[in-house]
C-alpha cells in the first residue's frame, strides 16, 4: 500500500499522489519516510526532496524523472500522519523548472561572498550570532536567509535537483 504525498507552498501544490517513499534531509538528518511510517514532525532543511511514485502515478511530468519526482527545497516543516506525508514548504522549485545557468551564477556569487569573508543574518547583536551559530542547518536557513552559507546550500541543492551538481566537494555534502 503506497502512501499519499504532498508537496505545498504558498503559490501552489507542486505534487499530490501516490508514493512509494519520500526522501528529505530534515533537522535531524537524512529520513525516509515509507507507507505506514510512524507519525512525525519536522524542520525540513534545504535540500533535495525525492518522491517514489507509485504505480499510475509514475513516469508523469512536471519535475518527474522516470517514476520519481524532484524538487529543490529551501527549508520548510513535514508532518506524517494517518498514511500521508505533508511538505510544507515557503519556496520550492521541481527539478524540471530550475534554471541551471542561474543556479550556478548564485552558486559562483555565494562563493565570491564566502571568500570576501561576508555573513548575513544576525552579525548586529552578540545574542543573534550566538543564536544562529548554534541553530541547526534547517533552522540557520529560516534565521539568516541570506547568510552566503545558505545561499551556497540553495543552489547546490537547485543544481543537485536538476541533475547538474558539481563535483567539487560541496560544503554542502561537507556540512552533513
Amino acid at each position: 500500500m503506497p502512501t499519499h504525498a504532498e508537496l505545498v507552498t504558498p503559490e501552489r501544490v507542486l505534487y499530490s499522489g501516490e508514493a512509494a517513499f519520500v526522501v528529505l534531509r530534515t533537522d535531524g538528518g537524512e529520513i525516509m519516510f515509507l507507507p505506514e511510517h510512524a507519525d512525525f514532525v519536522g524542520a525540513v532543511d534545504i535540500s533535495l526532496v525525492r518522491i517514489a511514485e507509485s504505480g499510475a502515478e509514475a513516469g508523469r511530468e512536471g519535475g518527474r524523472a522516470e517514476g520519481e519526482f524532484r524538487a529543490a527545497v529551501h527549508g520548510g516543516f513535514v508532518h506524517v500522519a494517518d498514511n500521508k506525508v505533508t511538505l510544507l514548504a515557503s519556496v520550492a522549485e521541481p527539478a524540471t523548472e530550475i534554471d541551471v545557468d542561474r543556479a550556478r551564477r548564485a552558486l559562483e556569487a555565494a562563493r565570491a561572498a564566502l571568500a570576501a569573508g561576508e555573513s548575513g543574518g544576525h552579525e548586529g547583536t552578540a545574542a543573534g550570532a550566538e543564536e544562529a551559530a548554534e541553530a541547526s542547518s534547517a533552522m540557520k536557513a529560516l534565521l539568516s536567509p541570506d547568510d552566503p552559507e545558505v545561499a551556497l546550500r540553495r543552489a547546490e541543492v537547485r543544481l543537485e535537483a536538476a541533475g547538474a551538481s558539481e563535483s567539487t566537494g560541496s560544503s554542502a555534502a561537507a556540512a552533513h
